[in-house]
């Protein structure tokens, strides 16, 4: 069976754990760790160098190459600064000095042994100066790109600020002659200032009188409130006096309509009586027609009597057998010009009183 040789090198025994942890136990793990660095620094095949160093004492590079291949997948954010740390104190537990190309503390077993360097001049190890001189050269590069850019805006902005000045510099004529407009301005503004003064005073007298011709108002106003008021209570009086109307008119209405079914009535019953009466009328027109038609003929007989000798015999007929006799020349009466008298005249008007 084919296993790692343990070291009882506490730098090594870190570094099999996280390679493990990632890549798996045995040789396996060694193997995907030497083919990833290859892949990444395109170099020979460095297996023996791991190999050797995990099972003698490991190098700083080794320790790099491990923190850069065999992160876990779902390692969290500061995975790598604790695992830095926490390694660089084992290798300077083992080693006795600080890891190179290490700037950070030094923790021993929970205690700080040394504190971060910062500058070229604290590093002891000649890589570690070096990585910080290229740093502080990378900085001040970024310092000096910074400075030109800074220098090139501050150009534009001179550049900017000559324009402006030049620009003010003809405001400033354009002032100084402005100036003198002003001054001259000023003196005709003072006079019209005064006039404005004096029409300011009358306006405050203006508005003194409107003022109190406002109140006025307002007190008129108020008097009309209380006569709309007034007016409101005498309407809303004169609506109940309606609505009481109102009410006595549909009594009233109740009443006439009873009066006139019972009117109706009465007419009813009058045209019925006078009906009975024009019948009764018209036959008593008939009767009085009749008898005055017989009373011509009586008459005309009475005033034309026949002679004894030649009248024949005749039988007694009554009066309501009797055949019509017919109407003859009415006689010339003695006295009156050949005219009936004045004793016939009230048989004419009850003639016409009858046919009109």
């Amino acid at each position: 069976m084919n296993t790692l040789r343990r070291s009882a090198n506490p730098l090594s025994k870190a570094l099999r754990e996280l390679m493990e942890s990632r890549h798996g136990k045995g040789y396996g793990s060694m193997r995907r760790l030497a083919d990833k660095v290859q892949e990444a620094t395109k170099r020979s095949d460095p297996y023996k160098t791991i190999s050797r160093q995990l099972d003698g004492t490991p190098k700083w590079q080794l320790v790099e190459w491990v923190l850069d291949h065999c992160a876990p997948d779902d390692a969290e954010e500061g995975w790598r600064d604790h695992q830095v740390e926490r390694l660089a104190g084992i290798y300077y537990s083992v080693h006795e000095e600080r890891p190179p190309r290490y700037t950070g503390k030094l923790i021993v077993d929970g205690a700080t042994v040394e504190d971060a360097i910062s500058s070229p001049e604290e590093a002891r190890d000649p890589t570690t100066q070096v990585m910080l001189l290229q740093q502080e050269i990378a900085r001040l590069q970024e310092s000096f790109e910074r400075g030109e850019a800074l220098s090139a805006r501050l150009r534009d902005q001179v550049a900017v600020l000559q324009g402006q000045l030049d620009s003010i510099q003809r405001d400033y004529t354009t002032l100084q002659s402005a100036h003198d407009l002003i001054r001259q301005t000023k003196q005709e503004l003072d006079g019209l200032v005064s006039t404005l003064q004096e029409r300011v005073r009358i306006a405050e007298e203006t508005a003194e009188s409107l003022e109190r011709r406002v109140r006025n108002a307002h007190e008129e106003a108020n008097f009309s409130q209380a006569a709309l008021e007034q007016k409101k209570r005498e309407h809303e009086e004169l609506e109940q006096r309606e609505l009481q109307t109102r009410v006595d008119l549909a009594e009233a209405r109740d009443v006439a309509d009873r009066r006139y079914h019972e009117l109706d009535r009465y007419r009813q019953e009058s045209d019925e009586a006078q009906r009975r009466l024009r019948n009764q009328i018209i036959g008593l027109q008939r009767d009085m027609i009749e008898i005055r038609e017989r009373f011509q003929g009586l008459d005309s007989r009475a005033s034309n009597p026949p002679s004894p000798s030649s009248r024949p015999p005749v039988a007694d007929t009554p009066a309501s057998s009797r055949p019509p006799v017919a109407d003859s020349q009415e006689p010339r009466q003695p006295g009156h010009g050949g005219k009936r008298g004045p004793e016939y005249n009230w048989m004419l008007d009850d003639d016409q009183n009858l046919f009109s």
